[in-house]
């Protein structure tokens, strides 16, 4: 019994240790090139304001301006929305088309990809970033980077919101 249990405590260490090495890349890069997640979007110059998100003023969608982003290595990028709260970025959304190589070069660079048979999701995730990568149809790619933080800061936002308000009574 001894044996089985030092067997998956080893199995459950090398796997932990696994996906903090990939968890650590994905948050050092945090974003995509030089889009940076949690900073402030007016410290980039090569995306330009798109709209405001219906009914939620504090919310933002900005587009790369032309000639920007428009390709990750050979692989064109259709499209490129960057997502903001409060001036500060927190969500990049890449669709380009479905391409083995670029699937490749993701394992390289954050490991081996995680799936969820709950929500059919698959995805790389450290402690600050996760990235969603969706297939949708038989040749469109969507890659999603999201700040793990920003429910945290909406939620502190929130509460303030609702601390405010309760003084007015």
């Amino acid at each position: 019994m001894r044996v089985i249990f030092f067997f998956v405590f080893i199995a459950l260490n090398l796997n932990a240790k696994t996906y903090a090495q990939n968890g650590e890349e994905l948050d050092r890069r945090n974003g995509f090139k030089d889009i940076k997640l949690l900073s402030n979007i007016n410290d980039n110059a090569k995306l330009e304001f798109s709209r405001n998100v219906r009914d939620k003023p504090d919310y933002a969608i900005y587009k790369p301006r032309k000639g920007q982003y428009d390709k990750i290595g050979d692989i064109n990028i259709k499209k490129l929305n960057v997502y903001v709260y409060r001036k500060q970025i927190y969500q990049i959304e890449i669709t380009t088309d479905k391409s083995m190589q670029l699937f490749k070069s993701l394992e390289k660079a954050f490991g081996k990809i995680n799936t969820s048979m709950v929500s059919k999701n698959a995805f790389w995730e450290g402690e600050k970033v996760r990235l969603n990568y969706l297939v949708e149809g038989s040749n469109k790619l969507i890659l999603r980077y999201r700040s793990r933080d920003i429910d945290k800061i909406i939620a502190i936002d929130d509460k303030k919101k609702i601390d405010s308000l309760s003084t007015e009574f």
